[in-house]
């Protein structure tokens, strides 16, 4: 037990990990590509969910590599004073490039997951965002969740119908073993 969690418990306030209550429930959508990111998904517990969340409930955070996965589960395991949201790698720049615009699909790990829907903007139009630093997650990602892979298909196909003739649509068939489509 780290000192400030002793002085805490001593003290009538124990130290808590976002890992034993705001993030107890959380599930890794595998990478669909090794150019796209594995996603994070964490269901909020309802006392403490709603707007500002995907479905009102889910919290999700992109990890592009092996170490930021590592990094994050540490993060949510530290003993702290209070709540706080798990954004420790939300305003981390990307370290992925995306040359075109890219739609990534990440079916749910089990039942009662929602769906996924990427996006991944280049650089050139990631700009066009601001510097509205909640605009895109690492200055590089857009994502919606859904319940069912209908909804997912409706949004993707009304994105695609807002680049009218600009976008070329190419469906990548995912990496053996994971679950999803770019």
């Amino acid at each position: 037990m780290s000192a400030i969690a002793h002085s805490n418990h001593i003290f009538g306030n124990p130290a808590m990990r976002l890992s034993d209550e705001l993030a107890a429930r959380r599930r890794l959508y595998a990478m669909p590509l090794v150019t796209a990111p594995a996603v994070m998904v964490i269901d909020i517990p309802p006392r403490l969910a709603g707007q500002g969340l995907a479905l009102d409930r889910y919290y999700i955070v992109m990890i592009e590599t092996d170490e930021e996965l590592a990094a994050f589960e540490a993060f949510l395991t530290v003993d702290r004073d209070g709540l706080r949201a798990p954004d420790l790698l939300d305003r981390k720049p990307s370290c992925r490039e995306a040359g075109e615009i890219s739609f990534f699909e990440f079916s749910p790990p089990e039942p009662g997951w929602p769906w996924i829907l990427l996006c991944h903007w280049p650089r050139h139009f990631a700009r066009m965002f601001g510097t509205d630093p909640d605009a895109l997650a690492r200055r590089a990602y857009s994502m919606e969740a859904f319940d069912d892979r209908e909804g997912l298909e409706a949004a993707l196909k009304a994105h695609i119908a807002a680049f009218g003739e600009l976008a070329d649509v190419k469906v990548i068939q995912p990496l053996a073993g994971t679950a999803g489509r770019a």
